[in-house]
């Protein structure tokens, strides 16, 4: 318990005074690129509010926390899709690999470690192309396609409790004609005990985007957090992240399990995401999110519903798969 008060404080420390001196957290929203990074994948996840760098323990801790990779020992597979408001698409796909899963040896899967990979994309189509001229009718139209691929590595220290994870991210944007690229890199830890878990680290930090004569600062974020299991069924989850381009924001999140057999099994979770600027008055029930899942042996089926008040809603459908 020492070590884990150690380790909170260490984080509270690591965020209060990091974070200002690199200007993190500061409001200036709009003064970084490559906003989609911002999304978090996963139904799971996004049912507990995104609250889930701390929980970390399925494939989507690639994008979350990739220190959680480290306690995966069976190969993991997710793809999810994402009907997001005002007609924007957003795919995710990712695989985890236990270094060891494939060969014959006494010790564990992921005594090695663990690599992931992961594809991210995000389109929008039909977007109206207006001249010089003020018209109520388009010249025509064009479309933006983001993506990012993330190849990830994660070790756990034996006895300790400790992982440790990093990913290296190549992101690329096109508008219309205009392309731009940045590589980047995504930086974990997390501690886990009997109960409870601690994580801290920060994503997408790495080049600016160059579009022609522009160019923009990747969204840089760092993150801490904190799960609690109450118990096998029930367990509890809360994130700060501190962006370069906005204000501080909180989550929390919960998920409850249970199994109905030794094959099926479903969970329901609720969370909230405080909104992204004090004077946010979307309406409606925005920060709130809710999510089921169900599974069948290997195979788990996850939905999250996340309203934007006046700005429309979000649905998100994740496929996860164990080998």
């Amino acid at each position: 318990m020492k070590k884990a008060t150690a380790l909170l404080y260490g984080t509270i420390l690591w965020l209060g005074t990091a974070a200002p001196c690199q200007g993190f957290g500061s409001g200036d929203r709009g003064t970084a690129g490559a906003q989609f990074l911002k999304i978090g994948p996963g139904a799971r996840p996004a049912g507990m509010g995104e609250a889930f760098s701390a929980v970390a323990d399925d494939v989507h801790a690639i994008y979350y926390n990739p220190a959680g990779l480290a306690a995966l020992k069976s190969v993991e597979v997710t793809g999810m899709h994402n009907e997001h408001f005002q007609d924007v698409d957003y795919e995710f796909a990712a695989v985890a690999v236990p270094l060891l899963r494939w060969t014959s040896t006494r010790k564990d899967s992921n005594a090695y470690g663990v690599l992931g990979f992961s594809v991210t994309n995000l389109s929008v189509g039909r977007i109206e192309r207006r001249g010089l001229t003020e018209t109520d009718t388009p010249d025509s139209s064009f479309g933006a396609n983001d993506f990012a691929y993330s190849l990830a590595y994660a070790y756990a220290f034996p006895y300790t409790g400790l992982s440790l994870g990093g990913a290296a991210k190549y992101v690329e944007s096109d508008i219309d004609t205009v392309h731009a690229g940045a590589v980047a890199a995504d930086l974990g830890a997390l501690y886990r005990m009997d109960l409870m878990a601690l994580s801290f680290g920060v994503r997408h930090l790495g080049t600016e985007q160059r579009f022609s004569h522009m160019s923009d600062p990747l969204p840089t974020t760092m993150f801490a957090g904190a799960s609690y299991r109450f118990s096998t069924k029930l367990m509890g989850a809360l994130e700060a992240t501190v962006p370069r381009d906005g204000n501080p924001r909180l989550a929390a999140g919960g998920e409850y399990r249970h199994a109905f057999n030794k094959e099926v099994r479903g969970a329901v979770r609720a969370g909230y995401t405080s909104p992204i600027s004090r004077s946010t008055t979307a309406g409606g029930l925005y920060g709130g999110t809710f999510g089921l899942g169900m599974g069948f042996g290997r195979f788990s089926f996850d939905f999250a519903w996340l309203p934007f008040g006046d700005l429309g809603n979000s649905f998100r459908y994740s496929l996860h798969v164990k080998f």
